[in-house]
């Protein structure tokens, strides 16, 4: 009698379908972030400029230290972060349509951008992106 024992298939299947459904959770790790979009060229301004809020920005110095676009000569350190983080909140939840950005500088601690962009998206800030500057032709070559 030939017949095909099927247990194994079965065994491995139950062992891939494991598998998947524990790494599925770690591949969909991912931080989202809404862009900023431009208007179109041939778009009249129908709005008018008050009508726009104007961003909120936080800049990441090179140093680590924080800064605002409400007041760019003040620098924030670490022990600051919580009182930054407070006004953000509050701002946002003042006007829903705030757009906050964080710029960074190109040699600021990448992981003190993360870790605001973070902080905010935990409080309850919707509205975060984070600001970059298009590459030019002669970046682009080396």
């Amino acid at each position: 009698m030939a017949e095909i024992n099927v247990v194994p298939y079965i065994d491995v299947t139950l062992v891939l379908l494991i598998i998947f459904m524990v790494t599925a959770p770690i591949v969909q790790q991912a931080v989202s972030v809404q862009l900023p979009q431009t208007p179109e060229i041939s778009e009249k301004k129908s709005k008018s400029v008050s009508e726009e809020p104007t961003p909120f920005v936080i800049t990441v110095t090179a140093d680590g230290l924080y800064r605002t676009s409400e007041n760019p000569d003040l620098t924030l350190s670490n022990k600051e972060l919580a009182d930054l983080v407070a006004e953000v909140v509050a701002r946002s939840q003042l006007n829903a349509a705030l757009p906050i950005y964080i710029q960074g500088d190109r040699a600021a601690p990448y992981g003190k951008v993360v870790h605001l962009f973070t902080l905010l998206k935990a409080n309850g800030v919707a509205n975060v992106s984070l600001m970059t500057e298009p590459e030019t032709n002669e970046g682009a070559a080396r």
